[in-house]
């Protein structure tokens, strides 16, 4: 049979303000989209199969400077138009794409948590086809409905033979064909190729391993659960077949986009172990970040695995360092806890910390909190300093769609209106709901993420205005700061690896050896010394993105639209 099948798969451009976003900056697609085009990109009826990122696009543009889809499309027709849906804040721009490609004549479908969560949203901004969960068996079965004899043909009468999808009928009805069980043994499945992206602007930043996808916690904020069910993972043969992969390819920074990279210890052990056999065994040089919660400081077992695999930095949720406000979330977890685990953990890893600042109570919860705005932002400076973190991520509590957050919030009245906050705005640097049932100032809380950022990465208030500190520090670090720093960062690693074997009987890198005494603080006093030039790169750019955010925020008619809100008074306090 000939191959006549182009198919092509979109991840759509995130908004302008959202790429204000420190970490937006960082190239990686999502390999959601990815895995499904894989899965069927040897099919006896595809011609060509490949993907657009439209965040790391260096193809033709079009007058708005953005991917020109109309040259796409000419140069090679696509029948099928496979959109990521899962940002919530890209969604505007997929369905303005989604609408060109209607044009085209192109069947559209489109997958992700957000279009998951609102799939009647989707179909009636242009999607033909909303897949729900996960969606590499749903497109696969899919594909051969939509079929025929030459090309493909939308009979929306087969549709409903295929489980897990939503759709219009030919009345314009909604149509769901009901939940499809989440898939078993993800070690069927092709690995995603990430190769399929074409005409990129630069080389990823990091290479995503999609290890494992699910979560056991139940946290209200997030939709990981909602999506993929409980957690299961590729196999570690698999995993580190990926790895190596790309690691022929030149690649050799990899990202685990598990939610929690230690949900299954065991697992977790054996895989650094094999990563550390490879690179000792082919002297290869990994560097790998990996999502993990807190507890992850408990097993040492675990820790010592993950620094001999080349574990650099561990990104984690601690969302809050006020009690009320995890118990909220049901994170699981104490203040306390985290600071003491943290303390732990930074002496192996750099920390990456993600907080949601001003976490939404419960409407009728028996403890509200009674702290202001001021003494919050105190509590998260304290925080910072006591537990070791490196780099932080502080947001507005996004409600996503599909979340047990959002639900609460709109039973409550307190989700502020897409007519006011867009889509492109849920992207955790604006208010999406209202704060004052919290007792918190609307304006006052929009801001205090970015100033705490600021506060973090460029100092107090005459640094942060005249921008001179971090400059200051780097010419100390290249003259005589660095024989300074190197000696201070060996004595206190030599007396703590002293202080160790008198507690512990051992050291945490092997036998109580002249190398241990003297070499191992040795290693990790030049670990010290990077790490303090890698966060002073990271501060000195990290500051100049925020200070672009708050200008950019500033100049905006948001906090207009806010206060016109308020006072207009449709919404009740």
């Amino acid at each position: 049979m000939e191959r006549d099948l182009t198919i092509i798969g979109i991840i759509p451009q995130y908004p302008k303000n959202s790429q204000q976003n420190i970490y937006a900056r960082i190239k990686m697609p999502p390999v959601g989209i990815l895995s499904v085009m894989s899965q069927i990109k040897y099919h006896r009826r595809v011609k060509e199969i490949y993907a657009i990122d439209e965040n790391n696009y260096k193809g033709p543009q079009d007058s708005a400077g953005l991917p020109d889809h109309t040259f796409l499309q000419a140069r090679q027709p696509a029948q099928l138009a496979l959109f990521y849906g899962g940002m919530s804040n890209s969604i505007p721009r997929m369905f303005s794409v989604v609408r060109q490609y209607r044009d085209f004549g192109a069947i559209t479908i489109a997958g992700g948590s957000h279009v998951d969560a609102l799939p009647q949203e989707a179909l009636q901004s242009g999607i033909d086809i909303v897949v729900h969960g996960e969606g590499e068996e749903v497109f696969a079965e899919l594909l051969n409905v939509l079929l025929a004899d030459r090309g493909v043909f939308l009979n929306r009468s087969s549709l409903a033979q295929v489980k897990g999808i939503s759709f219009l009928d030919e009345a314009g009805t909604y149509v769901f064909t009901g939940a499809r069980p989440p898939l078993v043994d993800l070690n069927e499945l092709a690995d995603p190729d990430l190769t399929l992206v074409k005409y990129l602007k630069k080389r990823w930043s990091f290479v995503p391993i999609n290890r494992g996808r699910g979560c056991n916690w139940n946290c209200e904020f997030c939709v990981v659960n909602k999506q993929y069910g409980k957690y299961k993972s590729i196999s570690v043969a698999t995993t580190l077949r990926q790895i190596i992969k790309y690691a022929d390819l030149g690649y050799k920074a990899f990202f685990f986009t598990d939610d929690n990279f230690a949900q299954n210890p065991s697992e977790a052990i054996e895989l650094c172990r094999k990563i550390s056999d490879y690179k000792r065994q082919f002297r290869e040089k990994i560097d790998l970040v990996v999502q993990v919660r807190s507890e992850v400081a408990e097993n040492d077992e675990l820790l010592e695995a993950m620094c001999q695999a080349g574990v650099s930095m561990l990104a984690i949720g601690y969302e809050s360092p006020i009690n009320e406000e995890l118990r909220a979330m049901r994170k699981g977890v104490t203040a306390e806890k985290l600071i003491a685990r943290s303390k732990k953990l930074s002496n192996y890893f750099y920390l990456h910390g993600m907080f949601i600042f001003g976490y939404p109570l419960h409407k009728n919860a028996q403890e509200k909190s009674l702290f202001t705005l001021r003494q919050r932002a105190k509590y998260y400076k304290e925080f910072f300093k006591e537990s070791g973190i490196d780099t932080i991520q502080v947001l507005n509590a996004v409600p996503l769609p599909g979340s047990e957050l959002r639900a609460r919030l709109e039973r409550e009245g307190r989700l502020l209106p897409l007519s006011v906050v867009g889509w492109d705005k849920y992207d955790g640097l604006f208010l999406c709901y209202d704060p004052r049932p919290d007792g918190l100032d609307a304006f006052a809380l929009q801001n205090m993420p970015a100033l705490l950022m600021k506060k973090k990465y460029l100092g107090g208030f005459i640094r942060r205005n005249l921008n001179y500190g971090n400059w200051l520090n780097w010419a100390y670090i290249a003259t005589i700061g660095f024989p300074i720093m190197f000696v201070e960062f060996y004595v206190r690693r030599f007396i703590s690896n002293l202080l160790e074997k008198k507690q512990t009987g051992k050291l945490l890198y092997g036998d109580w050896s002249l190398r241990a005494i003297f070499k191992v603080p040795l290693a990790n006093a030049w670990k010290d010394i990077k790490r303090r030039w890698r966060n002073l790169f990271i501060r000195t750019y990290a500051g100049a993105i925020v200070n672009r955010w708050l200008k950019a925020y500033r100049a905006s008619n948001y906090k207009n639209k806010l206060r016109q809100l308020f006072i207009s008074n449709k919404m009740a306090k």
